[in-house]
């Protein structure tokens, strides 16, 4: 049976995320994890939706995109801020549609709103919003869903934990 992933803010290649994530002791060590615990839940049959700020260099789009090529299954990448905010990271967003079966500024799928930052309220027109870009900072409102790394414990969440109201580790 095929499931659908989410996580956000991987931050491959970014060593000043590590002030922020102290579990880890090298930048190596945090995009291993990441990349390991990617590659140990998603299946042929599985689809991973990446909310944002996941490269922070182009090497780091080269090196992990080349992994991420080798996902089994639907790999779809919503863009954020830390993935257009300069022209270098700009530029790389061309490379990603080689990467990706899909890149997306916001979209819906499974009667989500999905975004990189929470979207307004008053846009979620009765929709939740699965997001990410706040890191720890989770909204006290159960119409948004944070998969930031820190609460999904470096390890994509699947739809079905989701729906059954998971709201952070």
């Amino acid at each position: 049976m095929s499931k659908v992933w989410y996580i956000s803010d991987c931050h491959f290649g970014h060593k000043n995320i590590l002030k922020y994530r102290p579990e880890f002791s090298s930048i190596e060590e945090h995009d291993g994890t990441i990349m390991d615990n990617i590659l140990s839940v998603v299946t042929k049959r599985d689809t991973l939706i990446m909310l944002g700020d996941m490269f922070f260099t182009a090497e780091e789009l080269q090196d992990k995109g080349n992994i991420l090529r080798k996902v089994p299954g639907w790999a779809h990448l919503v863009l954020g801020n830390h993935d257009t905010d300069n022209a270098k990271r700009a530029d790389n967003v061309g490379n990603m549609w080689g990467m990706f079966d899909s890149v997306h500024g916001i979209t819906t799928r499974n009667g989500f709103w999905l975004t990189h930052a929470p979207i307004h309220p008053v846009e979620l027109r009765g929709k939740k919003n699965i997001h990410g870009h706040v890191h720890r900072g989770t909204l006290d409102d159960e119409r948004y869903i944070n998969v930031s790394c820190e609460n999904v414990n470096y390890k994509p969440i699947s739809l079905d934990d989701i729906r059954a109201g998971w709201r952070h580790y």
